[in-house]
């Protein structure tokens, strides 16, 4: 039995992509599944990783993967038209296969099953030890000052009167941000911060 780990916050997607595996795994691999939601615990001795990757994701550390035990896929779904794979991604994310929620299902199966023949033939594991070596990219002391305070609500002239800078540092942060990561709109902005507070190190400096 192949055990599969799924975070995704689109639900319908979700359950439908459940089933898309259960039925490929079948044929692919004459294998039942276990689904489970995606936690710190399960991931670490999961055959199959399935996670949601808001704009953004593909720039930053994901410490829930990076200490996995045993050889296994990760799928990367995004919503985006631009497939979100590049050159610098992560360590920890850079075998993953990326699939669009509005790619054909032969198209994904394709990929997937292509996939898990390399995993099979190929079994290495990416490990926490080379995390020293990784480039993958963060917020500067300022931005997360900035960042806390784009959460709590607040527009960038109360950011500048609160940090007591002028309105156009505050701008110009904001603007480096989204460029940093990829980001085209303040929604894109706020998604991937929410994101970044949840799965990123140091945690703590999110806190309050």
């Amino acid at each position: 039995m192949l055990k599969i780990v799924i975070e995704d916050s689109n639900k319908l997607y979700r359950n439908g992509f459940e089933l898309f595996l259960e039925n490929l795994f079948y044929h692919v691999e004459n294998s039942s599944i276990e689904v489970e939601s995606l936690t710190k615990q399960n991931v670490l001795q999961a055959d199959i990783i399935v996670k949601e990757f808001n704009a953004g994701a593909q720039f930053i550390c994901h410490p829930a993967l990076k200490f996995r035990r045993r050889p296994g896929l990760i799928i990367g779904v995004y919503d985006d038209k631009k497939n979100p794979h590049h050159n610098g991604l992560p360590l920890c994310i850079k075998d993953t296969i990326f699939i669009s929620r509005s790619e054909s299902l032969h198209s994904v199966s394709e990929k997937i099953s292509i996939a898990w023949k390399d995993v099979k033939a190929n079994p290495v594991i990416s490990t926490g030890s080379k995390c020293l070596q990784c480039k993958y990219r963060t917020l500067t002391p300022q931005q997360i000052l900035i960042a806390k305070s784009l959460l709590r609500g607040n527009d960038i002239f109360s950011i500048s009167k609160q940090l007591s800078i002028n309105i156009k540092t505050a701008s110009s942060h904001k603007r480096l941000m989204m460029n940093k990561f990829g980001l085209k709109n303040d929604c894109e902005l706020l998604m991937f911060l929410k994101s970044f507070k949840k799965s990123n190190h140091p945690i703590y400096l999110f806190d309050n």
